[in-house]
């Protein structure tokens, strides 16, 4: 019972992952093909930019998660072993996607604080800030989750035929817990309430179209 349940979980895996890199990657295709062939603003521009920047890694993390999966469905039939150098990068390198992915929420909520708390600073609000996002994200991703790469925190587990970092380590996954996950979740909660004050507290006095965009901005905010 046991052994057919260690197979269907990863099976089922395999099939979201492809599911989620097959839809991610087609998202991907519609609104980068609605940017180049629609003439839009730039506000619109840069929200584009933000959701190509965050498929990206929803496309990447999925596929990454969709490898791991094959290994241990192939693991599970076969026996076969994937210890070796390219395991363990394979596992730091799906920290730093999940990384990536959490930090592409960052992105999108500063850009949001800036929009409606810091209208007056247009240069925060400039197009090619948000282009380059997405790199340092990833470079960024990468400099975070160095520390369990070189304390050797990411190994090979053998029930589960791939390499990442087993809970038995404390250190690195206190690490994850707090840099992958903790960080970002407490960025978030900082500016979305720092813009939920923010709104609550304008005057009355805001012309009828500025109140319409901060309400639509408010009920995005509280399903968020």
């Amino acid at each position: 019972m046991t052994r057919t349940a260690d197979f269907v979980l990863p099976l089922f895996t395999v099939i979201f992952g492809s599911t989620a890199s097959t839809m991610s990657a087609i998202i991907l295709f519609i609104v980068i093909y609605h940017q180049h062939k629609n003439r839009i603003k730039q506000e619109e521009r840069i929200i584009l930019i933000i959701c190509v920047n965050i498929y990206f890694c929803i496309f990447f993390s999925s596929t990454m998660l969709l490898i791991l999966n094959i290994e241990t469905l192939l693991g599970d039939l076969y026996g076969l072993n994937f210890d070796s150098t390219p395991c363990v990068f394979l596992g730091y390198l799906n920290a730093v996607l999940i990384c990536t992915f959490f930090y592409g929420f960052v992105t999108q909520a500063f850009y949001r604080l800036c929009r409606i708390v810091y209208p007056s600073y247009k240069w925060l609000q400039a197009y090619w800030i948000y282009i380059f996002a997405a790199p340092v994200q990833f470079i960024s991703a990468c400099l975070i989750m160095c520390p369990i790469y070189f304390w050797h925190a990411v190994v090979y587990m053998p029930g589960l035929y791939h390499c990442f970092v087993p809970v038995q380590n404390i250190l690195g996954t206190v690490w994850l817990i707090i840099f992958m996950y903790g960080l970002p979740v407490f960025c978030l909660s900082v500016v979305y309430i720092r813009i939920t004050r923010y709104i609550r507290q304008q005057s009355t006095s805001q012309t009828l179209a500025t109140k319409h965009r901060q309400a639509r901005d408010f009920v995005v905010i509280k399903r968020i």
